[in-house]
């Protein structure tokens, strides 16, 4: 049983006016509090997730290049060809429309965009040369016209997801009418076709050297990636891609050691080799 008797004090403190208002506005006090710190943790939550899901969105400015390419050559002029005496431009960006390989992000194992790099790498150089000067193709626009290409890869391919650059090049050629050629990986070759507005596709893996990700976008999984390159600084070592794996891969740079790591990490899980391909109207 429990003793329900009072002290003399506490009864006394219980039936005292001011204590009870005292104690009420302690009360207020400490409900206001709880109440404000909830509403700052709500705000700092909603803000981090508009500053990851919607700040992420933005794309990323075209980077600052002596030599801007805002069209394809005119000239039928061989990707390989043997370089010219004239030196090369210490930069250049060719601005080719963006998409990334899942325009609504749906990421995630089973999804088939996991497997769309070739298609928005393909469907970024067909509409370069078709001559398409937006910045970024519109989501469903994009996600519409990779499916279409997924679908011609599937049915020429069948059962084969990771696509070498020749069969990437066959697509192309089926799909745009464009020429497409194999060529050893050379940095100045690529700077060279970058400098005469043809955008080059790099075959990667996701992790390089000592199993590093050659991007902190990328997941723990190491998987083929094929990365569309638009632009070199050459003082700087880096190339600039628009890179489908990921949303924020618009204008991404590169170092060309990292991206030399992962076409060698390729090298050796594919028959390929070290390879670029380039793509020229025919």
């Amino acid at each position: 049983m429990f003793n329900t008797a009072l002290e003399p004090s506490s009864a006394a403190a219980l039936l005292n006016p001011r204590a009870i208002v005292w104690k009420m506005r302690s009360r207020t006090a400490l409900l206001g509090g709880l109440l404000a710190l909830v509403v700052v943790a709500g705000a700092g939550t909603a803000g981090y997730r508009y500053w990851r899901h919607v700040q992420a969105e933005t794309p990323r400015p075209a980077p600052s290049t002596a030599v801007v390419v805002s069209a394809p050559p005119q000239a039928t002029v061989a990707p390989t060809e043997a370089p010219r005496p004239t030196p090369l431009p210490p930069s250049v960006f060719v601005k080719v429309t963006y998409t990334s390989q899942s325009p609504f992000r749906q990421w995630g194992t089973g999804d088939p965009h996991q497997e769309y790099c070739e298609a928005a790498a393909l469907l970024m150089e067909g509409s370069y040369f078709g001559g398409d000067a937006r910045d970024r193709f519109p989501p469903a626009e994009a996600d519409a016209a990779m499916a279409r290409i997924v679908s011609l890869e599937r049915s020429t391919f069948p059962g084969v997801l990771d696509l070498p650059l020749a069969a990437i090049g066959r697509v192309g050629t089926q799909m745009y009418g464009l020429r497409p050629t194999i060529a050893p990986v050379d940095l100045q070759e690529i700077e060279r076709n970058l400098a005469e507005g043809r955008p080059v596709i790099l075959p990667v893996m996701t992790h390089g050297a000592g199993g590093q990700k050659i991007s902190p976008h990328y997941g723990d999984t190491n998987v083929y990636h094929v990365i569309l390159v638009t632009g070199y600084d050459a003082s700087k070592g880096l190339l600039y891609t628009n890179d489908a794996g990921f949303t924020e891969g618009q204008n991404y740079a590169y170092p060309w050691t990292i991206l030399s790591s992962a076409i060698d990490a390729q090298a050796q899980k594919f028959p390929q080799g070290r390879v670029m391909l380039v793509f020229a109207r025919p």
